[in-house]
């Protein structure tokens, strides 16, 4: 009915799997740790006090930059690196959606890698550049790029999703994974 295939390039899980980092609420605490990390290194070090002072402000700045701005994004590249490495031999891999009437079937590199029931799903979210159907987990989820329909096209699968599957809740996505 729709099929959708797309090779997964780092670029694409960066897209996918990496938020943006100052849409995460947890972001604006980290900026207040830094912010109070970097006033206490600099008053520290004016004061004269104690090397030992000096250092907790900058290691408190360091590791909310580190929390705050880099975490996520490292965290996705070394999934992409060691699923890269551990499963396709060092090669990006070859993704493609099959959209069913009774089911959605996973190909990976042309080998079936899951099916995935209606039933099983929960929500229809819509990015800019991509849908994500989650499971009831809220955790998994089958991606389809909204450029790579091979049968179909996105427009269409929207609307077929709207028509057909109405217990499917639609939504957009949260903002800090809409690129």
């Amino acid at each position: 009915m729709f099929v959708n295939e797309y090779v997964m390039t780092r670029k694409r899980y960066d897209k996918w799997a990496a938020p943006k980092f100052w849409r995460l609420p947890i972001f604006y605490v980290y900026c207040i740790i830094f912010a109070a990390g970097t006033f206490g290194w600099i008053y520290f070090h004016h004061v004269g006090a104690s090397l030992r002072w000096q250092s907790v402000g900058a290691t408190l700045s360091f590791i909310a930059l580190y929390r705050g701005v880099f975490f996520k994004w490292m965290h996705a590249d070394k999934t992409f690196r060691v699923t890269r490495a551990q499963y396709f031999n060092g090669k990006d891999w070859t993704c493609k959606v099959m959209i069913r009437e009774k089911d959605i079937a996973l190909f990976i590199n042309n080998k079936i890698n899951n099916h995935v029931n209606w039933e099983d799903l929960t929500k229809f979210e819509e990015a800019k550049t991509y849908y994500k159907l989650t499971s009831k987990d809220q955790i998994e989820g089958v991606m389809l790029d909204k450029d790579s329909f091979t049968e179909g096209n996105s427009s269409s699968f929207k609307q077929w999703m709207l028509e057909q599957h109405p217990e499917i809740k639609y939504g957009p996505i949260d903002p800090a994974f809409d690129k």
